[in-house]
């Protein structure tokens, strides 16, 4: 488990109908992700617990720079910015898969939420 502060980010996620928690990047989050890829998680918050698909490293259609991470809470709309969340790492599911555009890159991301509601009881 890591604790990671949610930040804005460039709303990338929301544009395609996916919002995503930005999460700071720290010394926590290095130790527990120990590849890039994305992760089946449960995300804490308050006293529930939400399925999530986390993405961790360089997003490959938005050419950003930096290294992120991001976690998609299934069945969740709430404010989070701001906000410290309990991340408990379940499964490593796949590695970065390179996209060319956002349909592919939507299309994995209903592949990954599939998979995480399949793995996670």
């Amino acid at each position: 488990m890591f604790k990671s502060k949610v930040i804005h980010g460039n709303k990338h996620g929301a544009d395609i109908g996916y919002p995503t928690a930005n999460l700071e990047v720290n010394d926590a989050l290095k130790r527990a992700l120990d590849k890039y890829g994305v992760y089946a998680v449960k995300v804490h918050v308050g006293d529930k617990i939400y399925k999530g698909a986390l993405f961790w490293g360089k997003r490959s259609l938005f050419s950003d720079p930096d290294l992120v991470c991001e976690v998609l809470i299934i069945d969740f709309n709430e404010n989070v910015y701001n906000k410290e969340l309990d991340i408990d790492v379940v499964s490593f599911m796949r590695n970065i898969i390179q996209v060319s555009d956002e349909s592919e890159l939507k299309q994995l991301i209903k592949n990954d939420i599939e998979k995480v509601k399949n793995s996670i009881q």
